[in-house]
Formats: C-alpha cells, sequence, structure tokens
C-alpha cells in the first residue's frame, strides 16, 4: 500500500495527471467519510474533501517523506476541518485515528447523489417544523409568498385583498419575530431575514459578486463546457468552470490544459467579480433547479458560493481564480472564414481520422498551408479524406499544423450555426472564435505523414454512379450478410457495378446498379461500413470510382466538385 502511494506520487511528481486522478479515487471516500464524521453534515464534508485534493496537488512537491502520504493527507483534511468549525464557532474534537477501508463499494457518484436527494428532502421538513411553525397563520402566509414565491409587497396585497402597508407591516412584524431563528434558516436553506434584499450582505464575510441567469442560458454553456474538461477525472483545480463578470458582461471558462473554451453568456451582473465553480456540482444544481425561474449565483469574500432559484437555495464552497490557466483571447487581426465552408471542409473529411493510438500524428486533422490553398487531411491507414479551402493566412513563416480530433469535433458543435469564425495562431496553439464563443487547442507535437504518397495518380478505369444508390445498397447488403463478414465484393464494369457478400459458408447475396458511364473492369474488395461511411461525408449526387487494379487503393470523388477526394484501402478476396 504504501509503496502504491509513493510511486504514484513520483509519477505525479513527474507530470503524470492520470497519477494524480489514481490517487484522488483511491482515498476520495475515505477521506469523505472521515470529515463528514467531524463536521457531521454531508455536503459541507464534501466541499472539504474537495479543497483537500486541491491543496494536496498545490502543495505534493513539500511532502519531505512520500511513505507518511495518508498521515499527511489526512492532517489536511483534520486542518481543514478545524477552520470549518472556528469559522462557525463551534468546538472541535481531537483527532481520530480512522479505519475507513471497510466502506461499501457503492459507485461513489451514486453515493453521493443518493446523500444529496436524503439532504434536500430533510432540509425542507426542518424547514417546515423549525421556521413556520413559529408564526401566525397570516404572518406565515406572507412570509411563505414574499420569500419562497418571490412577490412583492404590492403583488401579495393585490391577492390577498389588503393594503401593500399592510403586507409591509406584516412582514417586518414576522422577520422581527424570526430574527431569534436566522441561524437555522441559513442552515436549512440559507434565506436572509433581515434585509428587502434576496441576498445578505454579512453571510460567509460579505457578498463579492452577484449575477442572475436564466435556467436555459446557463445549463446550455455549462454542458459545453463540461465536454472541454477531461472525463478520466481530471486534476482537482480543472475540474472547476471560471465564471468571470466584468462590467455588463459575464464569461465562463474551462479548460483540461489541452483545451479551452471561453465564452459569454447572457445574464445580469449586480456586482462584478470572478470565482472558480465546481462544473459537474453546478451542473447539477442548475438541471435540477425550475424551469420558471432565475438562478441567481452570489459569491463572498471567502469563496462560498449561494446558488437561489425560486425557494431553493444551494451553498456550495469556490476556489480564487488566480491559478487557473484561462484561455487566450483571439487577435482583432485573426483570419476570417465563412462559417459553412468551414464546417464543410471538417464533414468532408474528419471521419477518416484515427480515433485509437495507431499512429499518433494521425489523431487529429492536418491543415496543410500551402500558397495558393489550405489542403486539409485524414487518415487512419486504411482510408484518407482530403479536402482544401482558401489559403488561411495566419502567419508569414508557419508550417502546417495538426488539430487533435477531440478539439475538431468540439469546433463542429460549439461553432454549428457560426456565420463566420476568426482563426488565429499562438505558438502552439491555434484558436478558432465567432462573435461570444473562443475555443483554443493545443497543436499536436508530430510531423504528419506524406499523404500525396499514397494518393494513387494514374488509374486503369473508373465508374460513375448515383451515390445515394450505391450507399443503400451496399448498406442492404451489409445488413443481410454474415455478421462476421466486414468486406463487400463489387465487381466493376463500364455498365454496371455487381455489389455481392457472403450470406453463410455456401451462400452470396448481391445486388447490380446501373453505371452513369465508365471505362474498364475489376473485382475488388472493399469494408462495407468504411465504404457507406465515405459516401455519406459526399455531397453530391454522383461519385466516380477510380481502380487500377484489386490490390491498389481505390480513389472516390465526388462528380462536379473539385479538390475532395477520398482514397480506400482494398481488402483480399476469396479466388
Amino acid at each position: 500500500m504504501l509503496n502504491d502511494d509513493v510511486a504514484l506520487i513520483q509519477r505525479i511528481l513527474a507530470g503524470d495527471e492520470n497519477a494524480f486522478t489514481s490517487l484522488v479515487r483511491k482515498y476520495q471516500r475515505q477521506v469523505h467519510a472521515f470529515v463528514r464524521r467531524k463536521i457531521g453534515d454531508f455536503q459541507i464534508a464534501e466541499d472539504i474533501t474537495q479543497e483537500t485534493f486541491l491543496q494536496v496537488y498545490q502543495k505534493l512537491e513539500t511532502l519531505d517523506d512520500p511513505t507518511l502520504f495518508s498521515q499527511w493527507l489526512y492532517a489536511i483534511a483534520n486542518h481543514l476541518c478545524i477552520a470549518w468549525f472556528r469559522q462557525n464557532r463551534l468546538q472541535t474534537e481531537p483527532l481520530e485515528e480512522v479505519c475507513i477501508l471497510g466502506i461499501e463499494t457503492e459507485p461513489y457518484s451514486r453515493y453521493v447523489a443518493s446523500e444529496h436527494a436524503k439532504i434536500a428532502a430533510e432540509a425542507q421538513r426542518n424547514l417546515v417544523e423549525k421556521l413556520l411553525t413559529k408564526l401566525k397563520e397570516s404572518d406565515r402566509e406572507v412570509i411563505t409568498l414574499h420569500y419562497f414565491e418571490e412577490m412583492t409587497s404590492s403583488e401579495i396585497g393585490e391577492l390577498l385583498g389588503v393594503s401593500e402597508n399592510t403586507i409591509k407591516s406584516r412582514i417586518r412584524r414576522a422577520r422581527q419575530h424570526l430574527k431569534k431563528y436566522e441561524s437555522i434558516i441559513r442552515e436549512v436553506l440559507g434565506i436572509p431575514i433581515g434585509s428587502e434584499d434576496h441576498y445578505t450582505k454579512d453571510l460567509n464575510g460579505g457578498i463579492r459578486m452577484k449575477l442572475t441567469f436564466e435556467k436555459d442560458n446557463l445549463l446550455s454553456s455549462l454542458q459545453t463546457l463540461q465536454r472541454v474538461i477531461s472525463q478520466r477525472d481530471p486534476a482537482p483545480l480543472l475540474s472547476n468552470v471560471l465564471i468571470q463578470a466584468e462590467g455588463s458582461t459575464i464569461e465562463c471558462m474551462a479548460t483540461d490544459a489541452k483545451m479551452g473554451i471561453r465564452m459569454k453568456v447572457d445574464g445580469t451582473v449586480k456586482e462584478a467579480g470572478s470565482i472558480l465553480v465546481p462544473a459537474e456540482k453546478l451542473a447539477d444544481i442548475v438541471k435540477t433547479s425550475p424551469a420558471e425561474r432565475p438562478i441567481d449565483l452570489a459569491t463572498t469574500t471567502d469563496d462560498h458560493i449561494e446558488i437561489t432559484c425560486g425557494d431553493r437555495v444551494r451553498k456550495i464552497v469556490g476556489f480564487p481564480d488566480k491559478e487557473f490557466p484561462k484561455p487566450p483571447i483571439v487577435d482583432t487581426a485573426a483570419f476570417a472564414i465563412d462559417g459553412e465552408v468551414l464546417r464543410s471542409v471538417l464533414h468532408k473529411t474528419t471521419f477518416a481520422a484515427a480515433t485509437d493510438d495507431v499512429r499518433y500524428s494521425l489523431n487529429g486533422l492536418y491543415f496543410n498551408l500551402l500558397e495558393d490553398r489550405t489542403e486539409v487531411v485524414a487518415s487512419d491507414m486504411i482510408q484518407l479524406a482530403l479536402t482544401h479551402c482558401e489559403p488561411l493566412k495566419l502567419s508569414q513563416d508557419k508550417d502546417g499544423f495538426i488539430v487533435p480530433l477531440k478539439a475538431i469535433k468540439e469546433i463542429e458543435r460549439t461553432f454549428a450555426n457560426a456565420s463566420e469564425i476568426r482563426i488565429s495562431r499562438i505558438e502552439d496553439q491555434v484558436l478558432f472564435a465567432d462573435t461570444d464563443t473562443t475555443l483554443t487547442t493545443r497543436l499536436m507535437d508530430a510531423k504528419y505523414p506524406e499523404y500525396d504518397k499514397v494518393i494513387p495518380k494514374s488509374f486503369e478505369g473508373h465508374v460513375v454512379v448515383p451515390k445515394a444508390s450505391l450507399m443503400d445498397r451496399t448498406r442492404e447488403i451489409f445488413t443481410r450478410a454474415n455478421p462476421k463478414e466486414n468486406r463487400v465484393c463489387l465487381e466493376i464494369n463500364p455498365q454496371q457495378i455487381r455489389i455481392s457478400a457472403k450470406a453463410s459458408e455456401t451462400d452470396e447475396i448481391h445486388e447490380t446498379l446501373a453505371a452513369e458511364s465508365g471505362t474498364g473492369s475489376v473485382r475488388i474488395g472493399l469494408n462495407a461500413q468504411m465504404l457507406i461511411e465515405t459516401l455519406s461525408h459526399i455531397e453530391t449526387a454522383s461519385v466516380s470510382l477510380a481502380f487500377t487494379n484489386a490490390m491498389t487503393p481505390i480513389v472516390v470523388k465526388p462528380i462536379g466538385q473539385e479538390g475532395h477526394i477520398c482514397v480506400l484501402c482494398t481488402m483480399r478476396l476469396d479466388s
């Protein structure tokens, strides 16, 4: 066990982020149980656990003896518990020896979700018992409408048929009565009683930032940002979203250290500021909030966050943003390309890129910056797709570059409706931006293969056929064929293409497709799924299949559209 920790720590200090996630997974549940046992509150324990691992990440290099890691880890957690008790003016107890290895193996996320549901239900019951029963019926009704339904005194008066002054008097009387129960109210739902303002100025040290969002706007942005954050349990700092408000502009940012997104979010800035917020936790809160109510987000001088929607109030712990790597802003002189053109280029090529580790440089799209055009290429060594667009004038002295496949797919989603996309390059990064969003990605540090050498320069024959008919008949043959058979046989001559595949060891199924024109004949084998996918990314009604013999690659070209070609390696057929 100790040797495991030492090995993980050595890997972490050498820059291996996956090693840190392994360390978090190993101790996360035990630390949470330890903190919860001392604090007595599941949600606060969750926040302290996150802060514990953040401090471990920041201070690990200061640990002199890695064999003492577990003691050091629990000492940090205990120190944070003591700090929480002091802040909340409670008595602390000495550090107890804990043994939490027997905790059930239920997945931690499911455990957290079920506990959150229990906490929410319990909070409502406590509020009813500890707050509303303390009031007279008339005052209880007014307080409920004012704080839970967020109605003004005038609206309540109109609803109840009494004057606005009467309602204000009842609210004042109820607040005075509840003043002595304010700590209970804050503990349960965080509803302030001493002020007409929806926020309390002295909550956790004073308000620092105050924002209001519509649920759909905030949730849509968070879902985009979460796609950027690594799904492989990223380092604690990078599992957060940075929310930054300045003037009337709100921006949210996320990064996995290789790719980042900076995006504007519609909302109202009441107090400017910035904060790091746990991305998954915030998204879960927003997702379960009532759709018809605005979401208020307030931060405090000690980095706590209060999220309010109607009568729902949640408090979570945030972090200062000073160590968060903020994505750069796109240069105002960036090259502008038509959004439809860029999306078309990506659509025609991305499908052919490698999705495994067959060769590192192939796990992305290559932008070859030529003088008269930019060629965009994708290949997995079995198929290749190439197209081009106008020359991207990004720099005078830069060669081509490889954009990682993860970033390419995010560009397609993020800028799906952008009319114009600006592109600029900063050293080993490239930036894509529209009016609201900037996506930054590190370029792949690799040399792309000489792709032009695998594209045949001459052919013995070709055939032109309707694209949709060839794709549909290939798909039909493939679905009816032996499930173990992934290839189809194409027998091509100037009049037709005969498509066939084995249904069993002895039986064959086939379809015949008339050709529009052609020269030469050949019998070749192709991967059925690759042929179907290639055809689905061609945008013209007819395609040309050019060939030399059964052993050389076949080239598929759209008829009436220059500059787009797809190359497919052939497969050996039974004689």
